[in-house]
């Protein structure tokens, strides 16, 4: 194949009617083996630096991979192994749920009682509290409403020697209470 690339590069140059010089030839691949040289001797550490860099990014990519599928496997596993005990977790959670309705249910109903204990006790103590209020009140009207009764009565009723006799008999009470004390 090399001959025959030579061979086409004779032919083109003999053709345009050029000689074709060897001279030339030499010279142009003594600068090209020349700055392939300089190329390999200037870029062979980068290059190489490069190519080690590379396989170690390319490594650690394949070790991410290789855990990341392994991790995968094991969530398959773990959700393969799930999905075979599904049924029974269903059927455990139908019968498990009624049940804790039931009991919670019950719980409600028991507070909601004892709740209904409590207002009716608080509603019976509210009503004897405002019953003996109301009577407080009422005897304290009737009380009022006698006095003023009564003393409209004996203004009208009483004669001013009955008015005398009244001062007198207070006047000796309030003495003979003065007397026992002093006694005493």
């Amino acid at each position: 194949m090399n001959l025959d690339l030579l061979n086409l590069i004779i032919t083109f140059a003999t053709e345009e009617g050029q000689t074709f010089i060897w001279e030339d030839v030499g010279y142009q691949a003594i600068n090209l083996t020349i700055l392939l040289l300089i190329l390999v001797y200037y870029l062979k550490q980068p290059v190489k630096d490069f190519l080690i860099e590379r396989r170690g990014l390319i490594r650690n990519e394949i070790d991410k991979a290789q855990k990341a599928i392994a991790e995968a496997r094991k969530s398959h596993e773990e959700y393969d192994e799930k999905l075979k005990h599904i049924d029974h977790d269903i059927r455990n959670l139908r019968e498990t749920i009624p049940k804790q309705g039931e009991i919670e249910r019950d719980e409600i109903l028991k507070l909601a009682e004892i709740a209904s204990e409590k207002i009716t006790e608080e509603a019976k103590e509210t009503i004897q509290l405002e019953t003996a209020k109301a009577k407080r009140e009422i005897q304290k009207d009737a009380v009022s409403s006698a006095l003023e009764l009564a003393k409209s009565i004996i203004k009208e009723n009483l004669s001013e020697s009955d008015k005398n006799n009244i001062i007198e008999d207070f006047i000796k009470e309030v003495d003979d209470d003065k007397w026992h004390q002093s006694q005493h």
